[in-house]
């Protein structure tokens, strides 16, 4: 079951758990542990890289909301014409 693969990775990566001991309590083989780790790890690490691009695009987008480093913040430049007509 995949629950029980990413169960004994988390907890394998997290508390550095032997795999002894993970096969002990799930009670399958070694071989079953060590295999259900390096399916899972990879798609952890996948997980956290996009977590961590996620975070960084938010990041950017508070320091540049509009839209980016480079480009205008169309809110102001909507805010400076609106008080360029109520001057006329």
């Amino acid at each position: 079951m995949f629950v029980d693969r990413l169960l004994a990775t988390l907890v394998h990566l997290r508390h550095g758990v032997t795999r002894d001991v993970l096969a002990c309590w799930f009670g399958v083989d070694r071989s079953s542990i060590t295999r259900a780790i390096g399916e899972v790890r990879p798609l952890w690490h996948r997980l956290r890289r996009l977590r961590r691009l996620r975070e960084r695009t938010r990041r950017a987008h508070r320091r540049h909301p509009g839209g980016g480093p480079g480009r205008p913040d169309h809110g102001r430049l909507r805010r400076q014409r609106r008080s360029d007509c109520s001057r006329r």
